[in-house]
Order: C-alpha cells, then sequence, then structure tokens
C-alpha cells in the first residue's frame, strides 16, 4: 500500500492513506537512515503482525531543502503592498526557481483589509499578464482564503515569500489552528518530536506544509541565454527570434523585445529579467577571473 507522509518523529511517522491518517515505523535500514524520509514522501508501507512498516521511499518528483520537503507540486508566492513594500524583483527571483524546479506557482497579494486596492490589482494584472494565477486575500478577514483553498486542491503545496506578508496567518487561517499551540505541543513529546516539516490536509485532496520556512530561495544558477526560459512568457517566443542565443537585451529582430514594445509582455517583468539578467552575465564572467 501507498501512502504520503505528512510528518518525520525520531521513531515513527504520520502518513495518509485516502481519507485515513496511518501511524507507521521504520524498518530495518530506514530506522538507522530516518533523514532520507521526509514530509511529503510517498512510501510503500508492509503489514507485519499488525504493525505498519516503511519498507521502501518512491523515487521522488523534487526535493527542497529549507525546510526539506519532497514532491512539492506547487508554491503560493505570498506578498503585501505596504507592509512590508512590495518587491516585484523579488517575487520573479521566486518565480525564477519555481519554474526551474518545474513547481507550479500562485501568486497570493495578502493584507486586502489594509492594503489599497487599486496597487493590488495592479501587480495582481502584472502576474495573470505573465500566466500565473494571482489571488487577492485577507487572512484577518477571511476574504480570498476560499479561492486561494480551490487553487491547492490536488496538490502538495508550500508557502513562500518575504518576511512579514503574513504566510504564518494565512497558513493558521486556512487550517484553522494555532501554530504556536501546535508547536509546544509536538515539543512537549520529548524524543518523539516532529523533524521538520508536518503536511496538514486542505479540503478534500490538498496538503499544506506547516512552515512558512520559504522566506528565501535561491535563484537557478544557469546560463544566461537560458534565463528567458524560466519567463513563462517570453518561452514560447524565443525560437522565432532571428539570433540563435539571443539574450532579448539589445539584439535587433527580437521577438522577445518587440512582444514588450507591444505590450504583449509587461514591463515590469521584462525589467526584472534585464536585472536578474546581468546577474547571470556577473556570475559567468566571474567563473573565468
Amino acid at each position: 500500500m501507498e501512502a504520503r507522509i505528512l510528518s518525520v518523529h525520531s521513531s515513527y511517522c504520520d502518513a495518509a492513506y485516502g481519507s485515513e491518517n496511518l501511524r507507521c515505523s521504520f524498518r530495518g535500514r530506514l530506522r538507522r537512515e530516518n533523514a532520507d524520509v521526509h514530509a511529503g514522501d510517498v512510501v510503500e508501507l508492509q503489514d507485519k503482525r499488525g504493525d505498519l512498516l516503511i519498507d521502501h521511499v518512491l523515487e521522488r518528483k523534487n526535493l527542497l531543502i529549507r525546510p526539506a520537503v519532497a514532491n512539492v507540486d506547487q508554491a503560493i508566492v505570498v506578498t503585501a503592498m505596504r507592509q512590508p513594500p512590495v518587491d516585484l524583483i523579488y517575487i520573479d527571483r521566486l518565480l525564477v526557481h519555481l519554474e526551474s524546479r518545474d513547481i507550479e506557482a500562485v501568486v497570493c497579494i495578502n493584507k486586502s483589509d489594509i492594503e489599497d486596492a487599486a496597487e493590488m490589482g495592479r501587480v495582481r494584472a502584472i502576474y495573470e499578464k505573465a500566466g500565473y494565477p494571482a489571488v487577492v486575500t485577507s487572512a484577518v478577514t477571511g476574504d480570498g482564503l476560499k479561492s486561494l483553498s480551490q487553487v491547492m486542491q490536488g496538490r502538495n503545496v508550500v508557502l513562500a515569500g518575504a518576511s512579514g506578508v503574513g504566510k504564518s496567518k494565512i497558513l493558521s487561517s486556512l487550517l484553522r489552528l494555532d501554530l504556536l499551540t501546535a508547536t509546544l505541543s509536538r515539543q512537549s513529546r520529548g524524543r518523539h518530536t516532529t523533524n521538520g516539516v508536518t503536511l496538514y490536509r486542505v479540503g478534500d485532496s490538498g496538503f499544506l506544509a506547516d512552515t512558512p520556512g520559504f522566506s528565501r530561495l535561491d535563484v537557478i544558477d544557469c546560463e544566461p541565454e537560458e534565463l528567458c526560459y524560466y519567463y513563462r512568457e517570453m518561452t514560447g517566443l524565443v525560437p522565432l527570434c532571428h539570433f540563435p542565443r539571443c539574450l532579448h537585451k539589445t539584439e535587433d529582430l527580437c521577438e522577445v523585445r518587440k512582444a514588450v514594445s507591444e505590450g504583449r509582455i509587461g514591463e515590469e517583468r521584462y525589467r526584472s529579467y534585464l536585472r536578474l539578467l546581468g546577474e547571470c552575465q556577473l556570475k559567468e564572467k566571474r567563473k573565468y577571473e
């Protein structure tokens, strides 16, 4: 039987099997190497005289490291507008990273109860134009949380975003639990404390990690000419450029630049591309210094 690991403890794991939550133990080699089992892993369980044992960890789709969670399908990239100030370059760094890992992204603009609606709409339009689902929420009033929950269905989800944008509040509002109390409760179990992430069910078929720990994700280390492929609105235009290794910066007969001038690609996204392209080029130059 196959189950998804919800949390890893020092001597056992909690796992989801259909609509049930099961407790299972490490078997043999896995007992000695339980660091190789992470929340989000899909495992094969064997019933040994009434005890469920983890027999095998199935091949992972991916594994994020800080904190460790496996088989991530989707990341909710959370931002606010003024508290803290929105940083479009930072959002695009996260989106580039997620595109490079083949992880779906949803942009969540939080704090609608205190932020300017027109500015929130402007940022929402930037990312919808770029091809990303975008949701406006208030973790305080609950506005937009139903829509956010719906896009998580059937997926293993983490939250990403800068400190202070309201990731913990969104998570606790979605799960209807006090995260601080839950953390203290786990710590009170002594040697059976949770190692890293816990996944919680969202709706009928979604899972959400209980940590907002992705306040920083490393930018993909790619060649300058590869960066455009992580901007989804540029991907289809790249093969149409006149030059095979076009950087879409100053080249003539560039379909990306043409799309920007015609308004098919947003100016804000193009500026962030040029900023990250400069960083890629500098990193490439330093390799040979």
